[in-house]
């Protein structure tokens, strides 16, 4: 006999239990049978039974887990007589993961079989119960075909239903819009929200929490109007703004692709606006000046300028925008809650595009009512404080926009309508995407990317160029492959 097993289920499901049930069952029918286990907390605990988590264990724990699972279907192939059972049972994996899993299964011909587990035990890794509920819906919501249901022994408390029953709600609704804050990150998002963003908080200002987007929203296209806010927004210990940063801006292509969530139709004739993008990081300066009826008036950060970036308020990047920005805190200081915004070049973080190292100012914003001065404020602020600003294309059509992307030697542009200064979405140029796709290879996908299949036909001449050195290429390091693929780029 030889039988797969895969188990669903949330944290504190009793997966782990219900395995071993599983694996003592079929010991007791086949003596003499491999039971293979996998499960990334079973690898993540060393011989001493202790546990050790980190981002870098789960994936080394994936890995190993994915190998087990190859190596024993092929043991199973070879020995069709041997009586093997794989009992595979990792914490909410995705519906489509759980397809995957027993395709492979059956095509080894194992038998294969797949539960649901419904108890509500404590966690054994302090998860918060918020997280936990909210992967109890989404496993509800990402039901695989033939899932036995196993009842539960020890069910969801009346609480916890209760709960569940307000996330389901929460999900279904449409996100209100607080009037007073200007912004879609309610009391109540904050609350029902959390699977989506972190809130990281501040080393240097302890009442202060970064909020950003979680890396599966981004992957799994799962944003709404209060993810887009957070891309670096930051709260005191009240929910209240402090320092508000741009939203998130899809890629034009994104905007167009089937299936988005912001989608735009926009022709060749409409006239906008395009502003350089500058290939660096975003650093973020806000002085903070609280009237005396605010609930953080007189905090540690009340009465300082906060330098931050999309991620942090500590960071390498944070200190970086401190040596970059620090000299404009008499601008900051002339505009208090007002987030200032300068993509930062700087030699300690090489980008893709060659800039010019420094600073350029791209953005301010009413911390208050998410006003976003216009390109015309911008240019006059960076006049009269001798801040570098980028080089803008003005009442241009998009048609014509687009025949110049092909030619520029830059990151892209951001477009705005030309009419109403609305920002429509970022136009990167083929010269970055194509030095980007390309400068990131390995000799383990060198191939793949080079396959025209997935390439425009006007960058076959640099695909024959670099099978010509391949070899050389493969032994370039990072940033020399970019410097070797844009200076081809220049002769097409």
């Amino acid at each position: 006999m030889q039988k797969f097993i895969l188990i669903r289920g949330h944290q504190g499901s009793g997966k782990s239990t219900f395995a071993e049930q599983k694996a003592a069952e079929f010991k007791a029918q086949y003596r003499d049978a491999e039971i293979v286990r996998i499960e990334n907390d079973l690898l993540m605990t060393d011989e001493n039974g202790v546990y050790r988590w980190s981002g870098e264990a789960v994936d080394k724990a994936q890995k190993r887990g994915n190998a087990l699972m190859t190596e024993t279907l092929k043991l199973g192939r070879q020995n069709p007589n041997r009586n093997i059972l794989i009992i595979h049972s990792n914490t909410n994996q995705k519906a489509s993961r759980c397809r995957h899993l027993l395709d492979l299964a059956k095509k080894s011909g194992f038998e294969t079989e797949i539960y649901r587990m419904h108890n509500f035990y404590p966690n054994l890794h302090g998860v918060k119960e918020h997280d936990v509920l909210a992967a109890y819906i989404k496993l509800n919501q990402n039901r695989v075909a033939n899932e036995i249901h196993v009842d539960a022994v020890q069910p969801a408390s009346a609480e916890q239903l209760e709960k569940i029953k307000q996330m389901q709600a929460f999900e279904q609704q449409p996100l209100p819009f607080d009037e007073a804050r200007q912004t879609f990150v309610t009391e109540n998002y904050l609350q029902h929200g959390s699977r989506n963003f972190t809130a990281k908080a501040s080393k240097r200002y302890p009442e202060l929490r970064v909020l950003k987007y979680a890396r599966s929203v981004f992957y799994d296209n799962r944003f709404d109007d209060a993810l887009l806010e957070m891309r670096g927004l930051i709260i005191d210990a009240h929910n209240r703004i402090i320092v508000r940063p741009f939203k998130k801006v899809f890629n034009y292509s994104e905007r167009i692709a089937k299936g988005s969530r912001y989608p735009i139709r926009i022709g060749d004739e409409r006239l906008v606006d395009a502003v350089v993008k500058v290939n660096g990081f975003l650093g973020c300066c806000t002085f903070v000046s609280l009237s005396d009826g605010h609930p953080s008036h007189g905090a540690a950060f009340d009465g300082k300028v906060l330098y931050s970036t999309t991620g942090s308020l500590d960071s390498a990047f944070a200190d970086m925008t401190v040596a970059h920005c620090a000299q404009y805190e008499t601008l900051f200081r002339a505009y208090p809650n007002h987030t200032f915004l300068f993509e930062i070049t700087d030699a300690k973080d090489v980008h893709i595009i060659r800039e010019e190292l420094g600073e350029t100012l791209i953005g301010c914003i009413d911390v208050a009512t998410g006003r976003q001065f216009s390109e015309a404020e911008l240019d006059e602020i960076g006049k009269q404080y001798g801040i570098r600003r980028p080089e803008t294309l003005k009442n241009i059509t998009f048609g014509e926009l687009k025949g110049r992307l092909k030619n520029v030697e830059h990151e892209g542009f951001m477009v705005f309508d030309a009419q109403n200064g609305e920002m429509l979405f970022k136009l990167k140029s083929p010269y970055y995407l194509i030095s980007k796709f390309l400068g990131r290879s390995n000799e383990g996908n060198i191939g793949r990317k080079l396959d025209k299949r997935h390439v425009d036909e006007e960058f076959y001449p640099l695909i024959d160029h670099i099978h010509k050195h391949r070899e050389a290429f493969n032994a370039m390091p990072e940033l020399d492959k970019i410097a070797f693929i844009q200076a081809f780029l220049r002769q097409l």
